[in-house]
């Protein structure tokens, strides 16, 4: 329940449903005692903190999320690592990566040379 909840937030924030983020949050995760959870907590409100503010794109943070989902893994193979770091880390990995794949989904959308060309064998094959 508790990885679905997350997944779930993830996309959320990604959609920029910062109000049912936090709701997602306060139902499953909140009263959790558990060093993951609540790593896994830090992280998300962390997350919608950064990108909810009205300055903050997440479309113009595609390069930063390549490269922190480097660091990102480092860090999770660590030995070093605690309970509370892999569930806040894991967060991250995961937020970096649906980010980047949605983003270069949408991109490939947007892109008006795709469209272009779409158009164009429509145009031709009705011919």
């Amino acid at each position: 329940m508790v990885k679905e909840a997350i997944n779930e937030c993830i996309e959320k924030i990604i959609a920029k449903d910062f109000v049912r983020a936090k709701a997602i949050i306060s139902e499953h995760l909140k009263n959790s005692t558990n060093d993951k959870i609540i790593g896994s907590t830090f992280a998300l409100e962390g997350i919608i903190a950064k990108y909810s503010n009205k300055n903050q794109n997440i479309v113009d943070s595609i390069e930063d999320f390549k490269v922190m989902k480097k660091s990102i893994n480092s860090k999770l193979s660590s030995v070093w690592i605690d309970d509370f770091e892999k569930g806040y880390f894991s967060v991250w990995k995961v937020f970096t990566k649906n980010a980047v794949e949605e983003l270069e989904k949408e991109s490939i959308i947007d892109n008006p040379a795709k469209k272009e060309q779409t158009d164009e064998a429509t145009d031709s094959s009705s011919k």
